[in-house]
């Protein structure tokens, strides 16, 4: 009967947790956007160097690619 008062937990500054927590989201929003911009410049073909099935694609067009076929 002689304790004093009930154990309270400390006191906890409500402007301190909003930037915490402001500061949480903004690293991981930077995290995902930063993810999605290196899986979207991979899915790229200039970017991931597609291979032809004999070695690098040089051309660019489908005209240049049967260019040397017209007239046969």
């Amino acid at each position: 009967m002689c304790g004093g008062g009930p154990s309270l937990p400390p006191a906890v500054d409500p402007k301190a947790q909003r930037e915490q927590a402001a500061a949480e989201a903004t690293a991981s929003t930077n995290a995902k956007t930063s993810a999605m911009r290196m899986a979207r410049r991979n899915q790229s073909l200039l970017a991931s160097g597609y291979q032809g099935a004999t070695g690098p694609v040089t051309t660019s067009t489908v005209l240049a690619q049967g260019k040397d076929k017209l007239g046969s």
